[in-house]
């Protein structure tokens, strides 16, 4: 990896070692992660059992929404902190950190307040189409809520993550994921050690552990290393929100068309298929999901690199990563027709009696691999903050998403791999409309100014 990372990414450039040095120890950090991430998945399902355990993916995904509702202030928060670091503006930066953790907050409590009366009047077994003859023996309502409040100040924590990310550290979002899991995975081995199968257990440990960490984290770097950038209430300004939001507004719509196409698919395999299906897609979208992490560890460093760059003009260094990321990308559609031909053996070993369908993991190999392809070009967009038309075609495609889903997995009996047809389609932006918009930006960069690009 050392080798091949060298070869596509020069040390010569700061810019180019940094993300390099964040790379390196994203893959350690990551590794880690995904051991965890794939030893939780077969003891959660022996603790739970295969219909409980469909049951919690369902109602994670859904109220993990809430983390796409953000309004988008997140990602403009850290394209503007980019800028601010560029520019070596630190006083902006701390007034947009103060505005965001305020907006959030005040966004946050009433998004909970909404959910805590509205959560009276679900019928969870209903919604989740959980079959009559299956008794869950807890209350879902009181489950969900406290899932929902544990999201809520979440919402509002990983709002740090956005100031790691701006100054081009991504490395450290990743270190704060992996020690959350690790809580995690020791949680699960105290439960079924010395608890009964628990959904509501479960929950709160999934839930809960990442706000834990993720407080400590906000009030370590507030104290020590972001210092210049703690949160005050006096340094609140509308401008500077507003600067934020004209951007964010389009992250937001953005966002939720991506919730569409990934939050609700748990959702829509329960309705329209089975709870029990729930399990086999989320299998294989965990097993490919690891090739969509390695690649998302180069990626990662990029997004902020690029706003830096982009406000230096240095559009030498903005090509040469491309075209360097083109070319690994090409390796990772080698990794994942290895990885679709060893999938059902790597099944059986990892999982066992849980029965993947083939079709599944071929519609999840092409998902992933164009998925990839479309994220080097729309990493430098989302920089750039060129992305009307991203939210544009994110827009159409949430609209023909639900159709399109039923179509392939119910009309035309494909089943879950029906599903990820549907989003592929609908993701189709990245790998086929991206790049010819980077090229035309960059074309233009050097002689038109970024505002009016």
């Amino acid at each position: 990896m050392n080798a091949i990372l060298n070869k596509y990414l020069s040390r010569t450039n700061a810019r180019s070692a940094k993300a390099v040095k964040n790379i390196f120890s994203s893959f350690a950090i990551k590794g880690v992660s995904i051991g965890v991430n794939l030893a939780l998945v077969p003891l959660t399902i022996d603790y739970l059992g295969e219909t409980k355990y469909g049951i919690w993916l369902t109602i994670g995904s859904m109220l993990g929404w809430i983390n796409f509702f953000d309004v988008g202030l997140g990602h403009g928060l850290r394209n503007k902190l980019a800028e601010s670091f560029a520019h070596g503006n630190m006083d902006k930066a701390q007034t947009y950190v103060s505005t965001a953790y305020i907006s959030i907050s005040a966004l946050s409590l009433a998004v909970f307040g909404v959910f805590a009366i509205t959560n009276q009047f679900i019928d969870w077994n209903v919604l989740l189409n959980i079959p009559p003859d299956i008794t869950i023996g807890e209350d879902l309502g009181t489950i969900t809520l406290a899932v929902f409040l544990m999201f809520s100040v979440q919402f509002v924590l990983q709002l740090i993550n956005s100031i790691f990310l701006g100054n081009q550290q991504p490395a450290k979002v990743s270190f704060n994921a992996m020690v959350g899991n690790l809580f995690i995975l020791a949680g699960v081995f105290v439960l079924m050690k010395y608890y009964d199968a628990s959904l509501f257990y479960i929950a709160l440990l999934s839930s809960g552990v990442p706000v834990l960490v993720l407080a400590g984290v906000n009030i370590y770097n507030y104290t020590h290393g972001f210092k210049a950038f703690y949160p005050r209430f006096g340094s609140f300004d509308f401008s500077s929100l507003k600067d934020v939001l004209n951007l964010g507004v389009k992250f937001f719509l953005i966002q939720i068309s991506l919730l569409v196409f990934i939050g609700t698919t748990p959702f829509l395999i329960s309705n329209f298929l089975s709870p029990k299906l729930v399990v086999p897609f989320n299998i294989a979208f965990r097993y490919f999901g690891v090739l969509t992490m390695v690649f998302s560890i180069i990626m990662s460093p990029f997004w902020s690199a690029y706003t830096e760059a982009y406000a230096k003009r240095d559009i030498v260094w903005i090509q040469r990563s491309i075209k360097r990321l083109v070319r690994l990308w090409l390796l990772f559609v080698g990794a994942a027709v290895l990885m679709l031909a060893l999938s059902n053996w790597v099944y059986a070993l990892w999982v066992k009696d849980v029965e993947v369908d083939f079709s599944i993991s071929l519609c999840m190999m092409i998902y992933v691999v164009l998925n990839a392809f479309g994220n080097i070009y729309i990493m430098f967009l989302n920089g750039v903050g060129a992305v009307r038309m991203q939210m544009i075609t994110g827009l159409v495609g949430m609209v023909i998403f639900f159709p399109l889903s039923y179509l392939f997995s119910v009309v035309m009996d494909l089943g879950v791999a029906g599903i990820v047809i549907a989003t592929t389609i609908c993701s189709l932006y990245g790998p086929l409309i991206a790049p010819f918009q980077v090229k035309k930006i960059l074309n233009k960069a050097e002689e038109t100014p970024a505002d009016k690009i």
